[in-house]
């Protein structure tokens, strides 16, 4: 992940370069391999780095020839196609973040329809004095912005504008009610009063400090599935799996996989070895002494079938009593998911080793993981058998 913020003051008013510094502190812990910022009259931009792509020229902000300038945060993963697309443009670097800020100078504000990855992506235009923020249709990327009478600003992270002061530390009642129904909240409104979030598959167009336009990108079609039988269907979804994971897997750095055992993680443990030119490298998460599901014994079974080099990382009950805190305080847009201890101590256990990990995150939505489809299904089963017998 990388961290972007900005500001947009409105009426006028003078940029307080202050407040920039402090939002480029506050996400600093999103980007460790360099940072950057763009400054010009009533607006700032700033972000910081993890480096993927293009580790020697790939810094932002990148800039075009007409002066529109962008910083990102994500991963455009048809970025070589697009390159190929876009063959008259001024490229300066190999980043594939560089490549949206030439689709928009030939696209404008539809370029996103272009993109195929995850990002959260910010570009100022000083040629139509306009700030566009995007995000990816699934929303993998997070961005959140707050207006006030004085500015329009934008940060990675909810607590980047709180401790800057750009919004009150107050909650929203009914978004408190709805994390401990859901175990989330949901829509634009975050549980802070002030903070709200660009919608996924959002792009807004901010001119002097005040939203003026917003359109959406829809994830999937609205057209019906293609009707298929049960090996076609095989086949297709073989075929769209191998051409995602191939797109995930262009990275300048070395890439891994968090391994559950179940059908999501083994499909990509699967998937990876066979697609990927260096053995895969797979961490697993287990509970020694206690009741929680442990899945190490099949997830050793899938890495040693696919000849991955496995690792498990035990969590114990003190680890859980020592990282708790810390995880709370890093979910400023909260959520009570407990599968977020096992994965903060998977990536705890990862980071000197890897930047890349993929995981199953989202599998179980479409391979049917959790009890409820079985319950579904056996009760859709049950009405069936009763319209029948009527």
């Amino acid at each position: 992940m990388c961290g972007i913020a900005g500001i947009m003051m409105r009426d006028g008013r003078q940029l307080d370069v202050r407040v920039l510094d402090r939002l480029e502190v506050a996400i600093a812990h999103r980007g460790p391999d360099g940072n950057g910022r763009y400054i010009s009259g009533a607006v700032g931009l700033v972000q910081t780095r993890l480096a993927i792509i293009d580790l020697e020229t790939g810094d932002q902000p990148f800039y075009e020839r007409q002066g529109a300038v962008l910083i990102a945060n994500g991963e455009i993963y048809n970025a070589p196609e697009l390159r190929h697309r876009l063959c008259n443009a001024a490229f300066t670097t190999r980043s594939d973040c560089e490549v949206p800020l030439h689709l928009y100078r030939r696209y404008g504000t539809s370029f996103v329809d272009y993109l195929r990855g995850m990002y959260a992506i910010a570009i100022y235009d000083p040629a139509t004095s306009r700030l566009v923020l995007s995000r990816d249709p699934f929303g993998i990327k997070p961005l959140y912005y707050v207006e006030t009478a004085e500015c329009f600003a934008f940060a990675s992270e909810p607590q980047a504008l709180l401790g800057v002061g750009l919004a009150p530390r107050s909650l929203r009642p009914l978004a408190r009610a709805e994390l401990l129904q859901l175990k989330f909240t949901t829509g634009a409104e975050t549980i802070f009063s002030e903070i709200r979030r660009v919608l996924p598959g959002e792009t807004l167009i901010v001119v002097d400090g005040r939203v003026t336009e917003r359109r959406r990108c829809p994830a999937l079609s609205d057209g019906p599935a293609p009707a298929a039988n049960y090996d076609d269907a095989l086949r297709q979804i073989d075929a769209v799996l191998v051409d995602t994971v191939t797109h995930h897997l262009r990275s300048d750095v070395p890439y891994g996989l968090f391994l559950s055992g179940g059908i999501d993680s083994s499909a990509l443990a699967g998937l990876m070895s066979r697609l990927a030119a260096k053995p895969l490298v797979a961490f697993t998460a287990a509970f020694p002494g206690s009741a929680a599901a442990d899945e190490r014994a099949c997830a050793e079974r899938v890495a040693h079938s696919v000849g991955a080099d496995h690792h498990v990382v035990e969590i114990t009950a003190r680890d859980f009593w020592h990282a708790v805190p810390r995880i709370a305080a890093a979910l400023d847009d909260p959520t009570t998911d407990a599968a977020v201890i096992p994965t903060y101590m998977l990536a705890r256990a990862t980071k000197n080793q890897l930047k890349v990990v993929l995981t199953g995150e989202g599998g179980d939505e479409i391979f049917c993981g959790y009890s409820r489809y079985y319950r579904a299904r056996r009760l859709g089963g049950l009405f069936a058998r009763q319209a029948l017998t009527r």
